[in-house]
């Protein structure tokens, strides 16, 4: 087992388990979890995981494996005008 550090970002917040604060929550993953891993455990739409960091490093390898202890940031897609 891993403790893997997720902060969503917008309108995927409200996928964070209950008692998340501040955008964050600490989710426990089997070892060789991956970012799909946390995507779906989290019931995020894929196509809503626009931008995703890995200890601030932007990556699309979705079925790259995490380590314990690593920052997952995802992001939805940016509306402008």
């Amino acid at each position: 087992m891993m403790q893997i550090n997720v902060k969503l970002f917008a309108n995927l917040r409200k996928n964070l388990p209950p008692g998340s604060s501040g955008g964050k929550a600490t989710l426990t993953l089997e070892d060789g979890a991956t970012i799909t891993s946390i995507i779906n455990q989290l019931n995020i739409p894929l196509e809503l995981a626009q931008m995703v960091l890995v200890n601030g490093e932007q990556t699309r390898e979705f079925a790259q494996p995490l380590k314990d202890g690593d920052a997952v940031s995802i992001f939805p897609p940016v509306a402008g005008g």
